[in-house]
């Protein structure tokens, strides 16, 4: 009966654990981006690559960044500066 306890609680904080750090990445980047170089560093973590621009866009206060891939895929991605998503083309 003690081990029953005792097996039930630890699965329920591993699970609970592993709930906690596997958050999606357009929650973890959900906060207000206020440089270049913020966006920059999301785009760059969510597709890897070397950031090759960044602008500062003047309509919606956004950031389109411009990055080529490890595979030499040349990529440019919007980022909203509100949220700090990468806005889907």
């Amino acid at each position: 009966m003690m081990l029953r306890v005792l097996l039930l609680t630890l699965l329920m904080n591993v699970s609970a654990l592993s709930a906690a750090t596997a958050l999606p990445a357009d929650k973890q980047d959900n906060k207000k981006v206020t440089s270049s170089k913020q966006a920059a560093k999301i785009v760059q973590k969510q597709y890897g690559g070397k950031v090759l621009k960044v602008n500062k866009q003047k309509n919606n206060g956004g950031y389109k960044v411009k990055i080529v891939k490890p595979n030499g895929q040349v990529v440019s991605k919007k980022v909203d500066a509100k949220t700090g998503k990468i806005e889907k083309n």
